[in-house]
């Protein structure tokens, strides 16, 4: 079919490809990014639709439409109306230039207590070592084996605390022996042991349950300020065992190595950034989060916890529900609403189609564990030193020590608490939050 703009020409009618390129041009959601755009598609799938990257030079396109016909697409197209539409042709160069505000979109930012941030930073240390001293207290001495002889290894406290601050230093355990020692001169430990000392404890089994509960503890202090607010937020991060490798890799099925990767699930409450649970596992996202709430739960006031689509099922929403608190989990696209048979199941859809803009509102607290694993892998790095896997897996507990109490030394200036040597609080000055619940 042909339609005619002057009697007695014939002209084709738009493609397909054309048209709908014409309707995302209209959207307005196009976006530069080097120099290739960004489009998003017309099919939405979950909370945000996939975007695919549009090369204009190359005329190449990563839509699947493209990678099977090596045609123009519509995204092209769409790419080619906007800038027709946004963009003005400079008379000197000939070429299409954008205005500024969309050459530059200007980037969402939040402000940040700097009196408080850099206060904290500089006492940081000194505190995190006192704070330690205090958490290692409770750590008891292994009973001996019967007809032993001899006097005890070593004493688990003070090996233990040598572990977590050689963790907290980021060196080798040679080159943190200065810092360990420091601490013993200073009356933290009793003794400074030898680097293979702590090697030893560290390759430990014994030690993993100690950690673990030091995590548990060293969040103590903060649950009355996460209590205000009541809001968790669960994920999952991979961490290397060399330093070469990227998680990213890993994840996508690009490895480029044959070394093993350590998977940590962490629950962390979104006020303060602080771990509440944590589990070094290879198992999958999904059946972590009961045990990880039900650690949370012991210490915390859990109102609402915040997961990505891998930890959407029936048990999971039916665990948060028990704890009293409201899951704000995003659903799939093949998921079913109000036919299942789950309670939680069917309120949570009822907010998630119904209710979307607070649903989302509530969701996007789940930033906050992306951002603590930004935190502890940038300040305590992304990979281990340990060789062996016990030991590969107690340092990773040892960073999550360390990151609790540095979490602790922020508290106290951007929050207002008071902390005394025991690590407890004792007047917290953080205004109540109350979240909305469905």
């Amino acid at each position: 079919m042909v339609t005619s703009a002057i009697p007695g020409e014939f002209s084709p009618l738009p493609t397909t490809r054309e048209e709908r390129g014409r309707q995302i041009a209209k959207l307005g959601r196009i976006r530069p990014l080097g120099a290739s755009y960004v489009v998003p598609s017309q099919s939405v799938r979950g909370d945000a639709p996939p975007t695919y990257l549009v090369d204009l030079v190359e005329q190449t396109c990563t839509c699947p439409d493209y990678e099977l016909r090596r045609l123009v697409c519509k995204h092209q197209e769409a790419v080619l109306f906007w800038l027709a539409w946004e963009g003005t042709v400079n008379e000197d160069t000939g070429q299409i230039e954008l205005p500024k505000a969309t050459r530059k979109p200007k980037r969402k930012t939040y402000p940040r207590n700097w009196p408080a941030y850099n206060a904290a930073q500089i006492e940081e240390k000194a505190h995190v070592e006192v704070l330690l001293k205090a958490l290692c207290e409770g750590i008891e001495q292994p009973p001996r084996r019967p007809g032993a002889r001899g006097r005890n290894a070593y004493s688990r406290r003070d090996a233990i605390f040598g572990c977590v601050m050689k963790v907290y230093t980021t060196f080798s355990g040679r080159r943190a022996d200065t810092d360990i020692s420091a601490c013993a001169e200073r009356g933290s430990i009793g003794k400074a042991y030898h680097p293979n000392t702590l090697f030893r404890a560290m390759e430990d089994p014994a030690t993993t349950a100690i950690l673990l509960r030091l995590i548990e503890e060293s969040a103590a202090p903060l649950a009355e300020v996460e209590n205000r607010a009541g809001q968790f937020a669960q994920d999952s991060t991979g961490i290397s065992t060399v330093t070469y490798d990227r998680w990213f890799d890993q994840k996508h099925g690009k490895l480029r190595s044959e070394h093993a990767w350590l998977k940590l699930h962490i629950m962390v409450g979104t006020l303060t950034h602080v771990v509440t649970g944590a589990k070094v596992s290879s198992e999958a996202d999904c059946p972590v989060l009961p045990e990880l709430l039900a650690a949370t739960a012991k210490t915390f006031r859990v109102r609402e916890v915040s997961a990505d689509k891998a930890y959407l099922s029936k048990k999971n929403l039916e665990a948060i529900d028990r704890v009293g608190a409201v899951p704000f989990i995003p659903f799939k696209s093949n998921s079913i609403g109000m036919a299942s048979k789950s309670e939680p199941w069917r309120r949570m859809w009822c907010v998630f189609s119904l209710k979307s803009e607070e649903f989302r509102l509530h969701y996007h607290r789940r930033s906050n564990v992306e951002s603590t694993m930004w935190m502890i892998k940038s300040k305590f790095g992304g990979a281990v030193r340990s060789k062996l896997p016990i030991a590969q897996v107690n340092e990773i507990l040892a960073k999550l020590v360390c990151h609790n109490l540095a979490c602790i030394v922020r508290a106290v200036h951007e929050f207002g608490i008071d902390v005394d040597l025991s690590g407890t609080i004792k007047a917290p000055t953080v205004p109540p939050l109350t979240p909305v619940q469905p």
